[in-house]
């Protein structure tokens, strides 16, 4: 276990000099390259995801990372894995909204074992370790939550793009009409490492993301467990290797949830 806080002072410290890298760019004019359907990446993706390399290629040369904008590179035969968004809320960040993050997790045989996200407008780190709790700012989390479905703030997905959008879409508007009078409210902030981390903080009571990346959740899901979440895919099975979906709540509001969901 010692070794994985290793490892996540080797990810915070991976992240904060990536901080810098956004905040240089911060009010700048962005260059957008596209990738696809109503999706793209800025330039400081790209920026903040080769200077993470660069620092981890250094500090932990075994590790292959697995990276949003520029894919898989190094061992692939390591039982471990660097997984990173370079900065989730792309839309968000590109339209100067401060809901965004860098989202950088360690997984060991497919499993989430190390997080950190950090939200650089607001000055906030959530970081965690498998067995050694969670974190905002160095200081313990812990989130309950509440006991009925009725009292919960739910933190869902944007509504999709690229293939398949459109029957999604309606998979969606039907989810909504499910879950909009039986919840307190229905929150979209556009980024879900932040979805898990402010699930972590009592920010919000639960999250669910009908069809999610590994790097957008690998980091927060880590953090959301330490913190006493149960996180799940859809089908009420762990959230691990090859899952596509993630559903988080504490327990009785993720067993309500999987309920209107079944």
């Amino acid at each position: 276990m010692d070794d994985l806080l290793d490892y996540l002072g080797t990810a915070e410290r991976a992240v904060e000099a990536a901080v810098a890298v956004v905040r240089s760019g911060i009010g700048r004019e962005r260059s957008i390259s596209g990738k696809g359907d109503r999706d793209f990446a800025t330039d400081l993706d790209y920026a903040v995801e080769d200077q993470i390399r660069a620092f981890l290629a250094e500090e932990t040369p075994g590790i292959p990372l697995l990276g949003e904008e520029r894919g898989r590179t190094g061992d692939t035969d390591s039982h471990y894995e660097w997984v990173l968004d370079p900065i989730d809320g792309t839309i968000n960040f590109a339209h100067r909204s401060p809901l965004f993050g860098i989202s950088l997790a360690l997984t060991r045989s497919g499993m989430p074992v190390v997080g950190v996200v950090q939200a650089p407008m607001a000055e906030e780190r959530f970081s965690a370790a498998l067995g050694h709790g969670a974190a905002l700012n160095k200081q313990s989390l812990k989130t309950t939550g509440p006991a009925e479905l009725s009292s919960a703030v739910v933190a869902l997905a944007d509504f999709p793009f690229g293939p398949d959008a459109e029957r999604r879409t309606q998979r969606r508007f039907a989810l909504l009409q499910r879950l909009v009078p039986k919840v307190q409210r229905i929150r979209m902030l556009g980024t879900a490492a932040l979805d898990l981390c402010w699930l972590a903080s009592g920010r919000v009571d639960a999250v669910l993301h009908d069809r999610i990346n590994l790097w957008d959740v690998a980091a927060g899901t880590v953090i959301a467990r330490e913190a006493g979440a149960l996180v799940t895919d859809l089908d009420g099975v762990d959230y691990g290797s090859g899952a596509m979906s993630v559903l988080a709540a504490g327990p009785q509001v993720h067993r309500a949830l999987l309920a209107e969901l079944g």
